[in-house]
């Protein structure tokens, strides 16, 4: 009998760095997605006992938009937790020794123009991946990856957060912090038609042992999620990112990302488009192009910025002139 074709390999079968890939590499997450997991327990949980003994005694009293809110607003805090965890975070691809030119630069840096503020931003060379890094990305310790526009690694998502997930992280972070506030209310606004209803502190209190669990449980995730928000609130409106303000710590005017307006600053967060992934992990090895488009992709940046560094030298030569014949 004929020998049987050997099974294609794909991609994310030999990439080495330290991500799970499910669906044969269409969906991309962290080492740990048990974690996004663990956190979606942490909300649903107390969601239901929400849903379940505190929300109908409020329903009852203030509307039926309570018990809708309640029912709907963990899914979709768990909805954006899940898309956190599970969307490529930007992860760039692997340059060969002789696509990237051979000899080792490891240490070395070199100053690049920002395409949005025209300024200049210092790079570093990847000596794991093979290129000088595009501004903003940096080697996540964590999955042995560069990522663009890199944020931090959540242990609370089980993923790194980059230019690809940042969006769908800060929904997440803004929409848990709204329904912490919410159960908050509501927790307390069960407690309180239990006083009003006469039956006196004390056996209000006894009866509202689901409720006050939920509102302490609701005040500490308020309290945590609520000074993340506010934290990354501050690093959208000054265009930084979580490793940028602990590494650079950059002031409004040194900041080279920083557009020089809030809501441009807002905007570039908010509304931008999201790249396609940079790398396709579930194509087949010798289907891959994702090296090849990269490397041809940061030679056309190369060219363009010499090309560039030429125009502004020229430039700097006739003032220079133009100043020498005015003296004379």
């Amino acid at each position: 009998p004929p020998m049987a074709s050997p099974s294609p390999t794909y991609v994310h079968e030999r990439w080495p760095g330290n991500e799970t890939f499910f669906c044969n590499g269409a969906v991309v997450a962290g080492p740990r997605p048990r974690a996004a997991f663990a956190t979606a327990a942490l909300i649903t949980l107390p969601a239901v006992a929400h849903n379940v003994w505190v929300a109908p005694l409020v329903r009852a009293r203030y509307g039926l938009w309570i018990a809708v809110l309640s029912a709907l607003a963990p899914v979709f805090c768990v909805y954006w937790l899940f898309r956190t965890a599970f969307t490529d975070p930007g992860i760039l691809p692997r340059l060969k020794r002789a696509v990237a030119g051979g000899e080792s630069h490891r240490g070395k840096t070199k100053d690049v123009t920002v395409a949005s503020t025209g300024r200049l931003a210092r790079v570093r060379w990847n000596d794991t991946c093979g290129y000088y890094q595009p501004p903003r990305a940096h080697h996540c310790s964590v999955t042995n990856d560069c990522i663009e526009r890199f944020d931090h690694h959540c242990p609370w998502t089980g993923a790194t957060i980059g230019l690809r997930n940042y969006r769908a992280f800060l929904t997440f972070v803004t929409s848990s912090t709204c329904y912490a506030a919410f159960a908050t209310t509501t927790s307390a606004l069960h407690i309180h038609e239990r006083v009003r209803q006469g039956r006196g502190i004390g056996q209000a209190m006894e009866r509202s042992g689901v409720a006050i669990t939920v509102f302490l449980i609701a005040v500490f995730g308020f309290a945590f999620v609520g000074a993340l928000s506010c934290f990354h609130a501050y690093l959208v409106s000054t265009n930084q990112t979580t490793y940028e303000s602990f590494r650079d710590a950059y002031s409004w005017s040194a900041n080279p990302y920083n557009t020089g307006s809030v809501f441009r600053n807002c905007i570039e967060v908010w509304c931008a488009r999201i790249p396609p992934p940079k790398v396709r992990f579930n194509a087949r090895v010798e289907d891959d192009t994702s090296a090849e488009d990269f490397a041809r992709d940061i030679a056309r940046r190369d060219a363009e910025a010499e090309a560039e560094a030429k125009v502004k030298l020229e430039a700097e030569r006739k003032d220079g002139e133009i100043e020498l014949a005015e003296i004379v």
